[in-house]
């Protein structure tokens, strides 16, 4: 499972914006692993992997119908998650509850991303990707904080990048 998680979260820092439809799995894939333990699956991995992947599908399917609305959906989820999920692993002291913050983050990426389409999917797919990957790998002696920074730099540039570099399409 976390290599799954991790090949996710390596798809999200540098292909977020090139492949909306992989961020919006992405998410629903974690979704649906917190769903999972919340119901009470999660002494089995496969019907963790089942629930998880369906509901990813379900994502993916759907943002080939309604792109941008499944775009703000994922965007909010990984924005709670993010919220959620980094300052654990970096340390940090949350002021917030654990769901204000899920909800006031989430909603900050939400309207990010109605603001500036291109560009806010950039930042807050590299984000989710970086803190998925920093959640499921250990760096050893390196510290987290580095790790971080290093992955949000990679993903930023890498998807700047490939977005001057693919033709324009519809970003409906």
């Amino acid at each position: 499972m976390r290599l799954i998680l991790i090949v996710l979260g390596f798809v999200s820092l540098v292909g977020g914006n090139l492949l909306p439809w992989m961020f919006v799995g992405s998410a629903g894939f974690v979704l649906g692993s917190y769903l999972a333990g919340a119901m009470g699956f999660d002494q089995s991995e496969w019907q963790v992997l089942t629930v998880s992947t369906a509901i990813g599908m379900v994502g993916v399917f759907l943002t080939f119908y309604v792109r941008k609305f499944m775009v703000l959906v994922a965007g909010f989820l990984a924005g709670g998650y993010i919220s959620l999920i980094l300052p654990a692993i970096l340390g940090w002291k949350m002021p917030l509850g654990e769901w204000q913050a899920f909800l006031l983050v989430g909603a900050a990426c939400l309207v990010i991303l109605l603001l500036w389409y291109s560009l806010s999917l950039i930042l807050v797919s590299t984000l989710a990707g970086a803190t998925l990957i920093l959640q499921n790998m250990t760096f050893g002696t390196i510290s987290q904080e580095a790790i971080f920074v290093v992955l949000l730099v990679f993903g930023l540039i890498a998807q700047y990048v490939l977005m001057q570099y693919t033709p324009v399409q519809d970003k409906d």
